[in-house]
């Protein structure tokens, strides 16, 4: 079984070539953005982003999505915990280091609010 041949020496150019200018483009959008915020800033204020409430709707799917969350993150806790239990009871070795990445889990997931904000 032979090697695969290498692609000719112009279509590999052209790949850099097209690679490099999409770095640069990127770049420079990427540097527009930052350097000139308050454009966007003033489009979204005239628009009328930052007036009034929060469309009930969207608030309503949040909050329920946000419950839904919460139900599923304890339903998961509760069986690793009895998971957990179970290999104490078993005599399995790694228990007590499953024990304490689920201690920390549960103290991660309790301040994440704190940690956000």
């Amino acid at each position: 079984m032979s090697a695969p041949t290498p692609p000719p020496a112009d279509e590999t150019s052209s790949r850099r070539i097209a690679g490099l200018v999409w770095a640069l483009a990127t770049i420079a959008i990427g540097a527009a953005a930052v350097l000139a915020p308050d454009g966007h800033l003033h489009a979204l204020e005239a628009a009328g982003a930052f007036k009034g409430e929060a469309i009930g709707g969207v608030a309503d799917f949040v909050s329920k999505l946000k419950g839904n969350l919460v139900w599923l993150g304890g339903t998961a806790m509760g069986l690793v915990i009895a998971v957990v239990g179970i290999m104490f009871m078993a005599g399995h070795s790694r228990a007590h280091d499953l024990a304490i990445r689920t201690l920390v889990g549960l103290a991660i997931l309790a301040s994440i609010s704190g940690i956000v904000a």
